[in-house]
């Protein structure tokens, strides 16, 4: 049985696969116009570690601390991002809940739902 050589497995690019996840979460929530209308910029930042914190769990099997060192934030914040409930983050996007309901992690939440749909579309 033959072995496989570094060169014949597929190496993984993180950096462009969040980035694919990021402007997967930006169509979704509607495009940038979309995000400055919600006047939420802040979340750009948010987005692309959440986007980065997603990848590196689901594709490189990351631990919760390898993420929080690598971005450089807390370890809740990246379990908050890998806990983040996409129905309700869904949900307070479109206006359904109030401001008083428990937080969901949007950005964690979008990221998780711009994943699924990039690894379901194959892309």
């Amino acid at each position: 049985m033959p072995i496989l050589s570094e060169k014949d497995i597929k190496k993984e690019d993180y950096d462009k696969i969040a980035l694919d996840v990021f402007l997967k979460a930006l169509e979704i929530i509607g495009g940038p116009r979309k995000l400055i209308e919600l006047r939420n910029l802040t979340w750009i930042t948010s987005l692309m570690e959440s986007a980065y914190a997603i990848v590196l769990h689901e594709l490189a099997n990351k631990t919760e601390d390898e993420i929080a060192e690598f971005l450089g934030i807390t370890k809740q914040t990246v379990r908050n991002i890998l806990r983040a409930d996409t129905e309700t983050v869904m949900k307070r996007l479109e206006g359904e809940l109030r401001e008083k309901t428990a937080k969901a992690h949007v950005a964690g939440g979008l990221a998780k739902l711009a994943f699924k749909e990039i690894k379901t579309s194959g892309a």
